[in-house]
C-alpha cells in the first residue's frame, strides 16, 4: 500500500469525472441516474488510469464502451459455471474445433494491445522507468517494462499485454460489487448513515478530510472502516469456493480426520463470515459496531475478538494466496466512498437510491430534479 499511494493522483482523476459526470446529471432533470452501473465505470476507469495512464472512458461517455462490461460479465458467468466443473471447459472454450470458429480479439484485450502498441512506440522516448519525475504518473505498465529490462528471461511483450489484461479482468468487477454493498447497506439502515456522515463531517470541518480523500486522510475514520469491513462481511464480491490442494504430505485436521494428498479443499467466504462464533449470534444482522470496542469491553477482549474476526475473514482470499489486487480494490474505495458521501446526500425511498447536492442545496421535494437510483438488493 505503501508503493500504491503514489498512484493516488490517478484515482483522484477518475473521482473527479465521476462527481463532475453526477452534477451533470443533477442539474438534467430527464435522465435516471443508475448508480450502480456508475460504481462499475468508476472502477473500470481507475483500473485502466493505474494500469496505463488511459481511462476506459466509461464515465466521460456514461456507457459500456464497446461492450467491455457486457463481454466481462459473460465472462465470469462462464468462468463461475466451468470452475465448478473444469473437464467442461475443454469441450467448451479450449475445443479445437471452436478455437477455428474463434471471434476476433475481445474488447479488453484491443484496449490492452492498443495502449501496450502506444508504450512500445513511446519507449525509446521516454526517460528512465521508475525514476520517472516528470508531470506523468508512473503506472503499472512503466513498472511491468522496468521488469522486463531487469528479467528478460521471464517477462516479454507478451507476458506484459497478460499482465495488463489480468489488471484490468479482476480488478474493475469485484471494486464494483464492494462499492455497491457498501452503499447498500450503509443507505439501507438510516441510523449507520447518520453515524457515518457525522464522522465524515467533523473530519472534514476539522480540516483532516478532502475531497477527494487522501489514503491516510481514510485510515483516520474508525467508524467508516468499520462500515466497510462489515458490508464487506456480509456480502464478499467472490462468492465461489477458492480451491486449493492438499500438499505431499496430507493434512491432519483438528478432529483427527488425515485428508490424502492431492485433496482438493476450500472454503466459501459467505459462510465464513456468518460464523457465530468468531462474528457473534446475530450474522446476519449488518452492525458496523462489531468491529469497534464496545464501552463496556476490556481492551484485551476486544483486541483478541478482532483478531478472531480478523483471521476469519476472507473477502480478499487468505495465507500466501490473498488476493494480489487487495490494496488497489481498497484505495479505491477508501479514497472514493468518503468524498462520495460528502459530496452529495443519498436517502432511501422504497427500494431506490436517491442522490442530490448537499442538503443546504437541495431544491424542493415536489421538484423533479431528485435522481432516482438503480433498483438493490
Amino acid at each position: 500500500m505503501t508503493t500504491l499511494t503514489d498512484y493516488e493522483p490517478l484515482v483522484d482523476r477518475s473521482i473527479r469525472v465521476l462527481f463532475r459526470q453526477l452534477d451533470h446529471l443533477y442539474e438534467s432533470t430527464a435522465t435516471p441516474c443508475h448508480i450502480f452501473e456508475w460504481l462499475q465505470y468508476y472502477a473500470f476507469d481507475v483500473i485502466g488510469e493505474l494500469t496505463c495512464s488511459a481511462s476506459f472512458g466509461f464515465l466521460e461517455g456514461a456507457r459500456d464502451v464497446d461492450g467491455i462490461m457486457e463481454a466481462l460479465n459473460k465472462s465470469m458467468d462462464y468462468s463461475a459455471a466451468v470452475g465448478q466443473v473444469p473437464w467442461l471447459d475443454y469441450w467448451l472454450k479450449k475445443n479445437p474445433l471452436r478455437a477455428k470458429m474463434a471471434r476476433p480479439t475481445g474488447p479488453v484485450m484491443k484496449f490492452t494491445q492498443q495502449r501496450l502498441e502506444e508504450r512500445l512506440e513511446a519507449e525509446g522516448k521516454r526517460s528512465a522507468v521508475v525514476e520517472d519525475s516528470g508531470s506523468r504518473k508512473v503506472d503499472f505498465v512503466d513498472r511491468f517494462l522496468a521488469a522486463k529490462e531487469s528479467h528478460p528471461e521471464v517477462v516479454n511483450d507478451k507476458q506484459i499485454l497478460s499482465y495488463m489484461t489480468t489488471n484490468i479482468r479482476a480488478g474493475s468487477d469485484t471494486t464494483a460489487i464492494s462499492l455497491r454493498a457498501i452503499l447498500y447497506y450503509t443507505i439501507k439502515h438510516p441510523a449507520v448513515y447518520a453515524k457515518l456522515m457525522r464522522e465524515l463531517e467533523d473530519a472534514h470541518s476539522s480540516g483532516s478530510l478532502s475531497v477527494p480523500a487522501t489514503w491516510k486522510q481514510s485510515q483516520e475514520l474508525p467508524y467508516f472502516d468499520a462500515v466497510v469491513k462489515e458490508a464487506l462481511r456480509l456480502h464478499p464480491a467472490v462468492g465461489l469456493i477458492l480451491e486449493r490442494i492438499v500438499p505431499s504430505n496430507g493434512l491432519r485436521l483438528d478432529c483427527g480426520h488425515v485428508l490424502p494428498p492431492g485433496t482438493i479443499v476450500g472454503a466459501s467466504p459467505w459462510v465464513m463470515h456468518r460464523d457465530q462464533r468468531v462474528f457473534g449470534e446475530d450474522v446476519d444482522v449488518f452492525r458496523p459496531e462489531r468491529w469497534l470496542r464496545a464501552d463496556d469491553e476490556l481492551p484485551g477482549d476486544f483486541e483478541a475478538r478482532l483478531h478472531d474476526m480478523t483471521r476469519a475473514t476472507m473477502t480478499f482470499g487468505k495465507g500466501s494466496r490473498t488476493c494480489i489486487g487487495r490494496n488497489i480494490s481498497l484505495l479505491e474505495i477508501y479514497k472514493m466512498l468518503p468524498s462520495f458521501f460528502l459530496t452529495y446526500t443519498v436517502r432511501h425511498r422504497t427500494f431506490l437510491l436517491i442522490v442530490s447536492p448537499p442538503s443546504h442545496k437541495q431544491p424542493p421535494m415536489d421538484t423533479k430534479v431528485d435522481h432516482l437510483f438503480d433498483e438493490l438488493g
